[in-house]
């Protein structure tokens, strides 16, 4: 009878052991959210989120838990920034929404702000003059924006190469899908493209059927996508692709301070992470493209590159105050040491 005894017993604390939670990790977490993210599942990108959200869990003791949505299940990013404003999103990595405001251009779309990834890493990083002013314009839609996850200098692909492609002022009649928004409109038309406006979802196919000869909107990982259809890189340097890690600020505001420490440094590490590998993955991909698809990779020299920067920010950056007003676009100017035209 005693040894029954004592084997039950045994058998409990057993059962009670394996089914403790771990020491420091709390049983039920306080928060539960969700962080959606585009990119497919196993990318860099896909990485940087599900780091953050694991080091965010790990670090609060699991008092917040963070379940990462990958390959835009929650909606694609123009969705998720309004879900996230509104508070039925609360975490995202994603890019703002230039249709909800203007202003927001200057955090995706500003044609040659920056002409490479360390001057990148100067206007982006969380020292920089641009971050300071995009979190600014982000708070006004209700979002903290924490820290830039970089996914590097973007450019075109095309069918076949241009003769004329490093001249902004020969029109070389080639037709190129841009994203639905003014500046990229203005950016291709100005290096002598016809930019027609398509929706990211319909480009594979525009492409496909002829309805365009290429497409521009981010960085060479981006063209991977279209490995199939073109058989032409320009490196343009047109913008830095910069998606940010962001919470929707009501939510922050409830938190405690030491939360939000940690959740601001769980994402200033994965930032930095990925700005060590930012130039490194756009490389990897020019690669891929030209040893496996047998692609043409084109990239400028500085002259040319100078030489298509200095024209587009003569002849689109008046255009862009317009959409940012003259004060937004006179710290541009200033803070970017750029005279005005």
């Amino acid at each position: 009878m005693k040894r029954k005894f004592w084997i039950v017993a045994l058998m409990l604390l057993c059962c009670a052991i394996f089914l403790a939670p771990e020491a420091g990790v709390a049983a039920t977490p306080e928060y539960k959210w969700r962080m959606a993210q585009v990119h497919p599942e196993g990318s860099d990108y896909d990485q940087r989120a599900k780091d953050f959200a694991r080091k965010v869990e790990e670090r609060t003791n699991g008092r917040i838990h963070i379940d990462v949505f990958s390959n835009g299940i929650l909606g694609d990013w123009t969705e998720t920034f309004e879900m996230l404003s509104r508070g039925s999103l609360e975490v995202n990595m994603a890019q703002a929404n230039s249709n909800f405001d203007p202003k927001l251009n200057l955090a995706y779309y500003f044609p040659y702000l920056v002409k490479d990834i360390e001057e990148a890493k100067q206007v982006y990083g969380k020292d920089g003059w641009a971050y300071k002013i995009i979190q600014d314009l982000w708070a006004e839609h209700n979002v903290k924006a924490l820290a830039v996850i970089p996914l590097g200098m973007a450019g075109v692909s095309l069918k076949s190469k241009p003769a004329s492609y490093a001249n902004p002022e020969v029109h070389n009649l080639l037709k190129v899908r841009v994203m639905p928004i003014k500046p990229c409109e203005l950016t291709y038309e100005a290096i002598g493209y016809v930019a027609t406006p398509i929706p990211y979802a319909e480009a594979y196919s525009a492409i496909q059927t002829g309805i365009a000869d290429g497409q521009m909107g981010g960085p060479p990982f981006q063209a991977w996508q279209f490995k199939d259809v073109n058989k032409v890189w320009i490196q343009y340097n047109d913008f830095f692709e910069s998606w940010w890690i962001a919470v929707n600020l009501d939510l922050w505001n409830k938190l405690s301070p030491a939360d939000q420490e940690i959740i601001q440094t769980a994402a200033l590490e994965e930032s930095a992470v990925q700005w060590e590998r930012a130039a490194a993955e756009d490389e990897k991909y020019r690669q891929m493209l030209k040893d496996e698809y047998g692609w043409e990779i084109v990239i400028l020299t500085p002259e040319e590159l100078t030489k298509v920067a200095d024209h587009v920010r003569k002849t689109v950056w008046p255009q862009m105050e317009g959409l940012l007003g003259k004060d937004l676009m006179d710290r541009v100017y200033r803070e970017s040491g750029i005279p005005r035209p």
